[in-house]
């Protein structure tokens, strides 16, 4: 298996994960902010918030691989509004799955060389394609465990 066959299977996997977490879940489950202070912190998200925040860090990683390996320059655009209306369990898979298929289709055309280009990021350091796409599916392992635990508040 190449390395790029492990990244693929390795997404699909945590994807699998986030998808379980959220099996069955209902729009009180979506829509319930954990008690305690409101702060920047992922941890008072509601559910509805984590998956837009999931489908957003996907898409500014997937955008600034492809730019990277388009010899573009990588910029990093201000992070995305959730509209107003996205607050559906069904509207926020479809959010989940059409941030998905675009980094789909980028590995499809990616090479192990590819993989290894050196990415600056704002803060002077770089990062490869490989560590930004290894960060995302443990991006979405994380917010799966995140999502159990928020479920398990709303049956308490």
């Amino acid at each position: 298996m190449t390395e790029i066959e492990d990244i693929q299977r390795e997404l699909a996997d945590a994807r699998a994960d986030l998808l379980d977490a959220l099996a069955g879940v209902s729009q009180a489950e979506i829509d319930r902010r954990p008690a305690g202070e409101i702060t920047d912190d992922e941890q008072r998200w509601p559910i509805v918030e984590v998956l837009w925040h999931i489908g957003v860090t996907e898409d500014r990683f997937r955008r600034t691989i492809d730019q990277a390996m388009d010899e573009r320059e990588v910029t990093t655009d201000a992070p995305r509004t959730r509209p107003p209306h996205m607050t559906t369990p069904p509207l926020l898979l479809e959010w989940l799955d059409q941030t998905r298929r675009p980094t789909e289709a980028l590995l499809r055309r990616m090479t192990a060389t590819d993989l290894a280009i050196e990415i600056p990021r704002p803060d002077g350091s770089t990062r490869t394609p490989a560590r930004f796409l290894a960060i995302l599916a443990g991006h979405d392992r994380q917010h799966a465990q995140q999502v159990r635990d928020l479920r398990a508040l709303v049956d308490a």
